[in-house]
């Protein structure tokens, strides 16, 4: 009995620090502070993937898609966007974003139907996710600002560019009782050469956007975009919003990058997305109404995400903060996943969860994406997408896999 004795009073050690009486009115009260526990991280191991379908409107090529769940049905948001040529597998004219919804089963799964209309990703008998939605107009769904060549983003003069091209889907921030969804999203102002894609504007602006959408049988009415500020985060100031988002509780939690390496944190009530009077700034492990330079390296969140391109979420299965995207500098597909308690971290060190098909193009795989909002309750697992990029010999269209990832 003394050795269960001894490892009781042990344990109980390592859990109690004190028992201090303390005055309270006329009697005293003993109050046992604990030390905290060690909580495991999350660290979820790929059990099984398949690959579902070719998210697709086949009468267009869409390239890097991201998603958010808007009422009944997921609302899908992309870059450049191209027709196809009636008659042809050609695309012409592109479109620096645009917008489009697919449909949900009844046990909230994707849609996902075999076969379909020829076109982009799609060959007539492979499955697709079909993609709803009006055929692409100007402006586009995140209208360029009046200085941005609004038309459609390229400029009269043939060598640049702007692009408008959001890097993460949109925010929603409220679901009202009758359907009613408002959301953000922050989009950096980029200019490019039209031909070698080189950064004419290093760290520019951002723009936030408001989206709001009242639900609508007809497939073609997308959210009422307004910019809300074009000059949100100005140049040379961290993008707060454009890396990724959590909405969790009464904060938007919202990521961006420094420069030349590392994520910061910033976080707002999620009623005053706007006002930037009421933004907090995470820095030196504390959080701050002060909001930090571009190169700050003290307000890195070490191991928040890769600095590629990827989706943060939160899991209610698991308790816990997930970010799951792309290696820095990596073209391909590999899904590298972190997670943490909490948005502040501790992270745990990126590590490779998966690793998709490739196209053959120079950049054979990129934007890849987590949509979390596709999952039912008992799904324990993970939705990723990518763009899949190939040689215009081997294919004219790009190609977004859809995959599902079961976890051990």
């Amino acid at each position: 009995m003394m050795h269960v004795f001894l490892f009781l009073t042990t344990l109980l050690a390592a859990y109690v620090a004190y028992a201090a009486p303390i005055q309270y009115d006329d009697k005293k009260v003993f109050v046992i502070s604990q030390k905290p526990t060690l909580t495991p991280h999350y660290m979820p191991q790929a059990k099984s993937a398949t690959v579902l379908a070719n998210v697709t409107d086949p009468d267009l090529s869409r390239d890097s898609c991201g998603s958010v769940k808007m009422g009944s049905r997921t609302l899908w948001t992309c870059r450049d966007t191209s027709v196809r040529i009636p008659g042809t597998n050609q695309f012409a004219y592109v479109f620096a974003n645009t917008a489009g919804w697919t449909d949900h089963q009844q046990d909230d799964a994707p849609a996902i139907q075999v076969g379909g209309p020829v076109g982009a990703g799609s060959d007539g008998a492979n499955s697709i996710l079909l993609m709803n939605g009006p055929r692409p107009t100007l402006p586009t769904f995140y209208p360029l600002g009046l200085n941005m060549c609004p038309n459609s983003g390229a400029c009269d003069d043939g060598a640049s560019r702007w692009t408008a091209w959001p890097d993460s889907p949109p925010m929603v921030t409220e679901t009202a009782l009758d359907g009613t969804v408002t959301a953000y999203t922050w989009v950096s102002n980029n200019r490019m050469a039209s031909s070698s894609l080189e950064l004419l504007t290093p760290q520019p602006s951002t723009t936030l956007y408001k989206m709001t959408y009242t639900p609508d049988p007809n497939p073609d009415v997308l959210p009422a975009v307004a910019t809300v500020d074009g000059n949100f985060w100005g140049d040379h100031e961290i993008a707060y919003g454009t890396y990724g988002n959590v909405v969790r509780g009464e904060y938007a939690y919202l990521f961006g990058l420094l420069h030349p390496g590392g994520v910061a944190l910033a976080r707002v009530p999620v009623d005053c997305i706007e006002n930037k009077s009421q933004y907090e700034y995470y820095v030196r492990r504390r959080w701050t109404s002060t909001k930090p330079a571009i190169d700050d390296p003290t307000a890195a969140i070490p191991n928040a995400g890769t600095t590629g391109q990827g989706t943060f979420y939160y899991s209610d299965r698991a308790q816990s903060y997930v970010w799951i995207g792309q290696a820095s500098l990596s073209v391909s597909a590999d899904f590298y996943i972190a997670t943490a308690p909490s948005p502040e971290g501790p992270w745990t060190s990126p590590y490779l969860l998966y690793s998709g098909p490739n196209g053959d193009g120079d950049l054979p795989s990129y934007s890849l994406q987590a949509h979390p909002h596709l999952l039912r309750e008992y799904d324990d697992g993970i939705y990723l997408t990518w763009t899949q990029y190939f040689k215009p010999s081997t294919y004219a269209a790009y190609v977004t896999p859809l995959v599902y990832v079961s976890f051990v």
